[in-house]
């Protein structure tokens, strides 16, 4: 029973109040007798009342000083002893009403904090707790339902992550068994062409399963980055080298704006290359024929290094914008798999960039093409 808050606040404030009252009553009871005394003795001027005590022997009398006090003296001390005896009893019991009345205001929201982290501990994240304080319990209230939101923000993610998982992987694994099924019933004999269309389905979830991995593996900041000193400028050249055919197969040309004097970067070369691998793979997939692709930098924030990649394609509508980094996200759903990607590369980039240290973003507008900046940390 003693185990209990409430049982403990109470008996605090119980024994407070029965020390306080006790205190006061002692004070003032033995400060009125004496003020009192002294009272008689100077008014009746040494001598005694009719009705008198003897002097010198009555209750209090100290250091055999005389003292003079009638019945009515003494009456009206007994009265006032009396009435001291009875507002501490009042005390005490208010103490104690008001005691168990504190002792339920402060209990009463961590209660219902204990209930909400029994729901939110067995999964149902949208209970909330009622704050109705602005001190420190209304404080703890407020950070607790802060916290369950965000559970519960994670969880419809982590639901929603799962069955686009589930999408991207049904797919290419269709098309592998239907392919298998006909060639072993004899329906069909594989050709080149229908191999090389299962061959690509494999690689392709291969490449799926790959990214799913790094970018749980990014997102738990356990993948691991080998940083180096690098030239900026000519590891962009380089990644434009590497998708010139790309670009000329669609006719769309591809250029780099680098200023001079950019400052070494401090990176991990495989990561970013990935970053910008999927950053022009996406400028690409959403430029027509005759766009044109601009990569560039420019050293104007102290300590980073701003990296963009501009396309001159469709564009984004404003309402997508917060989202395209999500995972699985795609901002045209009309777009097929093979066509629109799987929506794991943007999210990948921006967890690449973060783990550098960096930040990305993106501005865009339907029609005008789109633009993707990241930082880099100078070395």
């Amino acid at each position: 029973m003693l185990r209990r808050l409430s049982v403990k606040l109470s008996l605090l404030f119980v024994g407070i109040a029965l020390v306080s009252v006790g205190v006061i009553v002692l004070w003032v009871n033995n400060s009125v007798q004496t003020e009192f005394r002294c009272y008689c003795q100077e008014s009746y001027q040494g001598q005694a009342p009719p009705d008198s005590m003897h002097p010198g022997t009555g209750a209090g009398g100290q250091g055999g000083m005389p003292y003079y006090m009638g019945e009515m003296e003494q009456a009206f001390l007994d009265s006032v002893r009396n009435s001291l005896w009875l507002a501490a009893w009042v005390a005490v019991l208010v103490g104690v009403a008001l005691g168990f009345l504190f002792s339920w205001l402060i209990t009463g929201p961590m209660r219902q904090l204990t209930l909400a982290a029994r729901k939110v501990a067995a999964g149902d994240f949208s209970y909330r707790v009622s704050q109705k304080t602005d001190d420190e319990i209304g404080e703890v209230s407020d950070a607790f339902n802060t916290m369950a939101e965000q559970l519960e923000k994670k969880e419809k993610s982590r639901r929603r992550l799962l069955a686009d998982i589930a999408h991207e992987l049904r797919n290419p694994l269709s098309i592998i068994q239907g392919n298998l099924e006909a060639w072993l019933d004899g329906v069909i004999t594989p050709a080149p062409e229908q191999v090389a269309s299962v061959y690509d389905e494999t690689v392709l979830l291969s490449r799926l399963v790959t990214d799913l991995r790094d970018l749980s593996l990014a997102e738990a900041g356990q993948l691991k980055l080998s940083q180096n000193a690098t030239k900026l400028g000519e590891f962009i050249l380089a990644q434009i080298a590497s998708v010139q055919s790309r670009c000329r197969e669609k006719r769309i040309s591809i250029n780099a704006e680098l200023p001079d004097g950019l400052p070494l970067v401090l990176i991990d070369r495989d990561r970013i290359r990935q970053v910008l691998h999927n950053l022009i793979d996406n400028a690409l997939r959403y430029t027509r024929a005759g766009g044109t692709i601009k990569i560039g930098a420019s050293y104007k924030t102290t300590g980073w290094v701003t990296v963009f990649v501009s396309d001159s394609g469709s564009g984004i509508v404003t309402e997508d914008l917060p989202h395209v980094f999500d995972h699985f996200y795609k901002a045209d759903r009309s777009r097929q798999r093979g066509h629109g990607g799987a929506g794991i590369g943007l999210a990948m980039v921006k967890r690449l960039v973060e783990l550098h240290g960096g930040t990305v973003w993106v501005e865009s507008r339907k029609g005008k093409g789109s633009t993707f900046f990241f930082t880099l940390p100078v070395a």
